[in-house]
């Protein structure tokens, strides 16, 4: 009993520090939260008259390269576009993550559908392609309800049997397609058999 009125009394004489301590504390994340609303305002004011474009890369900060990013692919500038990605997939939150991760696999999809006439059978076909899948099952895993992503590989998946037969060429006495295949004897990818899963 005797404890207990002792800490009573210390919590009532040192009350107006505790409320003082408290009060600053609740100032400092105001003042945090105010300069975050402020700092995506700013952000979403660049994006929407895309004066970011004419920023600096910033490798610390992930939310402003996937910004970025998404606009230099609008404006067709892919190899600006994944260099931002690439910044942004290194983010510690996995939802931005998941994003940058399907931007690229967009982005390495498009760049290989777009070269796929020219390209018929070439090994940056190959590469693009097998980039672009593992990169939407790296979506996938950072987050199972991603469904676009799980959408996209299925396409490409769907596709690629297509483009085994048309696309496959002889190189060093080793068939180059989309189907898994060896180079130089070393196995550089294995089927996913489960469709639209990691």
């Amino acid at each position: 009993m005797k404890n207990r009125l002792k800490f009573k009394q210390y919590v009532l004489d040192y009350f107006p520090h505790i409320i003082l301590v408290v009060a600053l504390l609740h100032c400092v994340v105001a003042v945090y939260l105010f300069s975050q609303w402020r700092q995506a305002l700013s952000l979403n004011a660049a994006y929407a008259d895309q004066s970011l474009l004419v920023h600096e890369l910033n490798h610390d900060n992930y939310l402003k390269a996937y910004s970025m990013g998404y606009l230099f692919v609008e404006n067709d500038k892919p190899v600006a576009a994944l260099e931002a990605f690439e910044v942004a997939e290194a983010a510690s939150d996995p939802y931005l993550k998941s994003l940058a991760k399907y931007a690229l696999g967009n982005l390495y999809a498009n760049i290989a559908e777009a070269d796929l006439d020219d390209a018929h059978g070439s090994r940056d076909l190959v590469a693009r392609v097998l980039l672009a899948r593992e990169a939407y099952k790296d979506a996938i895993r950072l987050d199972p309800d991603f469904y676009a992503a799980r959408y996209n590989l299925e396409r490409l998946d769907r596709v690629s049997p297509q483009k085994r037969g048309a696309g496959s060429t002889m190189t060093d006495g080793y068939t180059i397609g989309i189907d898994p295949f060896k180079q130089n004897g070393r196995a550089l990818m294995k089927d996913n058999t489960r469709r639209g899963l990691p």
